[in-house]
């Protein structure tokens, strides 16, 4: 048995185009013969998930940083995987914290934003 810790954290968080790019990703994902939904991401282990989508910190543990993430969301990274947090959800119902910077999407009406 092991233990592993989750991180929560919205998806307002994340800068808008690097969110639309995983939930394309996610749309647009494959099956795989067990059922599972195959996030083909080239640096993230990505899980959908009914209001956002879980990002596995493991990319922290390879050492250097992936291009093809933001400079914000590897920070989140980072600070999950330096709390030994083996995932991060990024929930769009979650209460944006003070702590971090946020990116409004200009396309979702203010009560939809998190």
């Amino acid at each position: 048995m092991r233990h592993a810790a989750l991180f929560v954290c919205s998806t307002a968080h994340l800068p808008v185009a690097e969110r639309r790019h995983i939930d394309r990703l996610i749309a647009v994902a494959s099956r795989g013969a067990d059922g599972r939904v195959e996030v083909g991401h080239p640096d993230l282990v990505i899980e959908p998930y009914a209001y956002g989508f879980f990002v596995h910190t493991c990319v922290v543990g390879c050492g250097g940083e992936a291009p093809d993430i933001s400079p914000e969301f590897w920070a989140i990274l980072r600070a999950a995987f330096d709390r030994d947090a083996s995932w991060v959800l990024f929930d769009r119902d979650e209460p944006a914290w003070s702590q971090l910077p946020t990116f409004a999407d200009p396309d979702q009406p203010e009560e939809h934003q998190s």
